[in-house]
């Protein structure tokens, strides 16, 4: 029962909540009206909204969020733009063409915008930028305009409608700085591609109900962004849109996550999601008015940020690891890549929570580098989703921790398979990850157990475990799993007494392996970390420790190796059951 000052602040935080979310509806309502009416820019924001856009850098997370942008913005200033097209190839046996492809694209989609943010958000005469975002969107328009005679299909859609609609978002941000030559340019290089996959994606086998969900989020999202960058610039554009909204109402916004919030095969697919249906809702919003957030109330979850989160990212290239901030995040899917879409949810929902995890990330707003490199190439990944973490950043949402929130988590459908347990919303707490009986586990700021039998691979998923139980009573919390009877694995056990101690319980006819980061200090049957953390074998024998046992280095599945510029080695260790049983203790002082 609440005692009356939580009972008055609970009343008083829901006014508050309640008269905030009153005046962001009129906000909406008022910019909805409006935004038709005032050209370019306004998917995003419109020149009236510079004095509040502006004010973003006064608070202390705005102005950090705001440095780290502009510090990506000198990088891309740096950047040549590309000048080659790089056509497919028929012969590709270890899809080295197509990612080099993707990879250009995404490499060119992240700069254009991050150049075309940056000087439409500086608001002065001495715009640093223009010269570099305008031969940025320039380049980027004549080398992809080769993808209008290059025959549509699935894979080619992914990247290709990904960089025409970075085009499209800087023809919008640029358009007052553009001759009119230019803006023809631009028009003519995106249009005839899109009215290409336009005319591809009438197939509803191709693009409707049933085609790969994360493919169709990614796809209909940038169509339909493009298309209301040029509504009343190109009569074609509105058959566009209506084609990309009714993709999203007839099936993605219900269909593309999972009831529980999370996407069927990667939870990094969930972020991403998120991600692309953000940015095309928010500026149909905006420019049309109708708002599919309202409609469509369950598809913006949170939930498996709240459970995966573990840990601070820290603002170092060497940080793109799998596990360092992310549980069974894959090393370009962690915290900096899911910030943006926190951000956004925080301001939309009004949820401190968000905000608070958001700013666990010290490069929040920055263009992220990936260790994803082509080996002849050399086309790099690149995610240019920092503009967005500014943009939508909203200074009235506090960044803490809100009272009462779960801290256990269950994703129960079978090709997900997963559940969480957290000590608390703390930086260095323990977290515990279990997707299809293989563990994952944070403490002190770091992966201190990561089981080797994982297979997080979306390209060959493991099967679900028999039995998966979650229990939790606020001091105790426990995972109960029977499986994977593959891997030898009968019962397993994972209990979490609060505060700071984890136990696994594991039967098993073979030895268990894992890794760990930062290289703790091995007594005999324990392994310590200089800030107290420490994990212990209660039952078991240390069979082998191996300074070098894992490689985390990525491999496409069709065996080409990425020029990884920052492979990472990791100490394993193996321990043989004692009686079919091994037992493990983790603490955090």
């Amino acid at each position: 029962m609440l005692d009356h000052f939580h009972l008055r602040r609970a009343i008083c935080g829901s006014i508050a909540v309640a008269m905030a979310s009153l005046r962001a509806a009129a906000l909406i309502a008022a910019e909805a009206s409006t935004a038709d009416q005032q050209g370019h820019p306004r998917l995003y924001f419109t020149p009236a909204d510079a004095p509040s856009i502006a004010s973003h850098r006064e608070t202390i997370q705005g102005a950090a969020i705001w440095k780290n942008f502009l510090k990506s913005a000198e990088w891309c200033r740096d950047q040549p733009p590309r000048r080659e097209w790089i056509p497919t190839l028929a012969d590709d046996p270890q899809y080295e063409n197509l990612y080099d492809r993707f990879y250009a694209a995404m490499h060119d989609a992240a700069i254009v915008e991050t150049l075309a943010f940056a000087s439409a958000l500086h608001f002065q005469d001495d715009d640093p930028y223009e010269a570099a975002a305008k031969a940025w969107l320039l380049a980027a328009a004549d080398v992809w305009r080769h993808e209008a005679e290059n025959p549509p299909d699935a894979s080619k859609a992914y990247a290709v409608l990904r960089v025409a609609k970075s085009i499209a978002v800087g023809y919008d941000l640029l358009f007052e700085r553009l001759s009119e030559s230019e803006r023809t340019q631009v028009r003519d290089s995106i249009v005839p591609t899109l009215r290409a996959y336009y005319q591809f994606f009438q197939d509803p086998s191709i693009a409707g109900a049933g085609y790969n969900k994360h493919h169709g989020s990614v796809d209909a999202a940038p169509l339909g962004v493009a298309a209301l960058a040029l509504l009343a610039d190109v009569p074609e554009a509105d058959a566009w849109l209506e084609m990309a909204t009714e993709k999203h109402t007839a099936y993605l916004l219900d269909e593309a996550l999972t009831p529980s919030g999370t996407n069927d095969q990667s939870s990094n697919f969930w972020a991403s999601t998120l991600m692309y249906r953000i940015q095309f809702m928010d500026a149909l919003r905006r420019v049309t008015g109708r708002d599919l957030f309202a409609e469509f109330p369950r598809s913006m979850p949170g939930q498996m940020a709240l459970a995966a989160v573990a840990g601070r990212h820290p603002d170092d290239f060497s940080a793109n690891e799998a596990n360092r901030s992310v549980l069974f995040g894959p090393n370009y899917g962690q915290l900096n890549y899911w910030s943006p879409v926190l951000v956004f949810l925080a301001r939309e929902q009004r949820r401190p929570i968000y905000q608070y995890l958001a700013g666990w990330d010290a490069t929040l707003g920055a263009v992220q580098r990936t260790r994803y490199v082509t080996p002849t190439r050399k086309e790099e990944l690149l995610f240019g989703y920092g503009p967005y973490a500014y943009l939508w950043y909203d200074p009235t949402i506090p960044a803490e921790v809100e009272p009462d929130l779960p801290r256990s988590f269950m994703f129960p459908e079978p090709a997900v398979n997963e559940a969480y347990l957290r000590e608390s919303f703390h930086p260095g707490g323990i977290t515990v990850a279990m997707l299809k009986g293989s563990l994952a586990i944070h403490a002190g700021g770091r992966a201190t157990f990561v089981d080797l039998a994982a297979t997080n691979d979306v390209n060959q998923p493991s099967q679900p475990v028999d039995e998966l139980l979650v229990v939790d009573d606020g001091r105790q919390a426990a995972i109960r799993c029977v499986g994977p009877a593959a891997g030898g694995v009968g019962e397993q056990w994972i209990e979490l007494r609060r505060p700071g101690l984890l136990t696994i319980e594991r039967h098993t006819s073979k030895p268990i392996r894992w890794w760990h980061m930062d290289s703790p200090t091995r007594q005999d049957k324990s392994f310590a970390w200089p800030d107290g953390v420490q994990l212990r074998v209660e039952v078991g024998e240390v069979s082998q420790v191996d300074d070098r046992g894992h490689v985390e280095s990525p491999v496409h599945y069709g065996g080409m190796k990425f020029a990884d510029p920052a492979p990472h080695v990791y100490q394993t260790v193996e321990v043989t059951p004692v009686d079919g049983v091994v037992k493990l203790s983790i603490r955090r002082p």
